[in-house]
This record gives C-alpha cells, structure tokens and sequence, in this order.
C-alpha cells in the first residue's frame, strides 16, 4: 500500500441523469448532484485500490456543498487533515454536456473558489510535511492553473524541495485552455514543474496547444531527462517513455462510452498505483485501461464501487 498526497479541487458535479420529456424540443436534462474534478477523481479511485491517500485541497466552511465533500472524502477513507476551510466561499461548480457517442463538455462556475486561496503558510508546511513522508505527490495542469500565481510560485518550491528528498512526483498536464490567460502562461507553470517529476502522463491534445510538438516528442526527452512519462494518442494506444526504453502498447477493445468524464483520471490512478506496487509497465497499462474502460459506461466522474473491474473489489 502506497502513501499519496495529491492535491488540487473537488467541485459540486451536474451530470445529466435523463432527459426530459420536452428535451427535444429545447427542454433540458435532468442532473444528478455529485463531487468530483480531476484529481479528486484520481484520489478516490488510488484510494480505492487500496492506497492511504490524502487532499490536499481548499473549500468552504459551513455550506452543505463542503460538507458534502468532506462526507465523499470520509466515506471513500480520504485523510483530510490537508482540507482548509475558507468562511463565505462555497465549492466551484460544473455541469457536463454529453453528446451522441458520450463525449463531454463542461461549463463552469468558479471564479470565487475557495481553491485560489489554498496557500497559506500554514497549509504549505502541513503540506511539506505530508509529502515527505509519502511515497508520491500528485497534481495536475487544473491544479496548476485554479491556485493562482503565489500558489503556482510556492508550489514549485516544494515539489522541487521534496524531489531532491527522493519523494516521487507525478503530473497529469490536463491543460485546460479556458483556466490560463494564455498558453505561454499555462507551458511556463508546467515546465516549471515537469523537472521534479518522475512520472508525467500527458497527450497530444495537451502538447500540441502548447508546444505544437506531439506527445511521443516531449515524451523521449523528458524521459531522457529521468522521468517516465506516459503519452496517449486519440486511438488510446499508450507508449510509456523511460531513461531505459519506450514501451508501447497498443489501444485496447472498444467499449460503448455513455459518459468519458473521468477516463483520464481513473487511468492515471490504476497505473500509478500498479507501478508503486512493482507491476510491469505493460501490466499497469492494461489495468489502467480496464478501469477507464468501466468508468465510461457509467454517468459521472465517480462510478459506484460495484461497476469497478472485479481486481479492484477483490
């Protein structure tokens, strides 16, 4: 069992439960309410193979939306301790969109999030603490982006603080392009990051905005440079890029998505998770796909326990 500290926002959730009867003629779905963003996801699911993982994460103090999260992260055993508290701030909110074949698109509410005023002094020394004694730090681009540039600025110091300690680093770029003022601002934070890390997940969707390079480039040199560094493509096949090599493996049978959000980040828990506990690449891979392969059958980011591959439950 790994210890994992992973940091960024849990948001309130709508995700389309059915549609209305009049929703052909411009009525609206129904949504159902949950919590969920992308590292949250990633928690839960790491917590759910059996890691102690704790967030690290900023919310409100008092509203039922907080203490709902708080409620998921008891329930699917989450520390809390790294939780601060903001008063008269509520949780971020998103709605998903699905169209025909599952995909999603997103719209947001969270210009006052209390994620944005995560780093306090006191919140990045429980922070240092947390991460020295653990055996992965985990973030991603949307993690980068939502704490602003005193807590990108402090964030980068710590990382690179508990890197040179040994502790293990893993990003997800996930970049958003509606979360930064710019690209340039966006590639600055993240290459900022990429030399503490050991593990860095990205796609060309992620590479092209911002370096107009893909994947497989980046992945071979950030590789050179130490890491090992998961590159996806559009058909789902994965080669994993390390000082020693490059793995590929090939994309797996397709499923009938109903709803993609979450994927990524069920991905990147299964294999991060695998390779902490000794599995080979390729086998880390193919769990990481059977889980993202379950997660997009259901609606939500967060799947119940009972829809997850018989190996997680086992």
């Amino acid at each position: 069992m790994a210890k994992i500290t992973v940091l960024g926002e849990c948001m309130v959730e709508l995700s389309p439960e059915a549609p209305t009867l009049a929703e052909g003629d411009g009525g609206a779905p129904l949504y159902r309410m949950g919590f969920a963003g992308d590292t949250f996801n990633t928690a839960i699911y790491m917590a759910r193979l059996g890691d102690a993982v704790a967030y690290c994460t900023a919310l409100g103090q008092g509203d039922p939306f907080s203490e709902g999260v708080l409620a998921t992260m008891r329930r699917e055993a989450i520390d809390t301790r790294l939780v601060r508290q903001v008063e008269n701030r509520l949780p971020g909110l998103y709605a998903i969109v699905l169209d025909e074949h599952g995909e999603r698109k997103f719209h947001y509410w969270r210009e006052r999030a209390p994620i944005r005023d995560l780093f306090s002094a006191h919140t990045a020394d429980q922070l240092i603490e947390a991460a020295k004694a653990s055996d992965l730090v985990y973030l991603s681009g949307v993690t980068l982006a939502v704490i602003g540039d005193i807590g990108r600025a402090r964030l980068k110091d710590i990382l690179a603080y508990v890197h040179s300690l040994g502790v293990a680093v893993a990003l997800d770029f996930n970049y958003r392009p509606a979360l930064w003022p710019n690209a340039e601002a966006a590639r600055a934070a993240l290459d900022g990051v990429v030399p503490s890390c050991r593990y860095v997940s990205l796609s060309s969707e992620d590479s092209r905005p911002l370096y107009d390079r893909e994947a497989e480039d980046l992945a071979g040199e950030w590789a050179a440079a130490g890491a090992e560094v998961v590159a996806r493509d559009e058909s789902h096949a994965v080669n994993v890029h390390r000082p020693d090599g490059r793995t590929a493996t090939p994309a797996p049978g397709r499923v009938k998505a109903v709803d993609t959000t979450g994927a990524g980040d069920s991905f990147n828990a299964a294999y991060l998770s695998s390779r902490l506990a000794g599995l080979t690449i390729d086998e880390s891979v193919r769990r990481a796909h059977a889980l993202a392969a379950a997660v997009v059958t259901c609606k939500g980011a967060i799947v119940p326990t009972a829809s997850m591959p018989v190996w997680v439950r086992e």
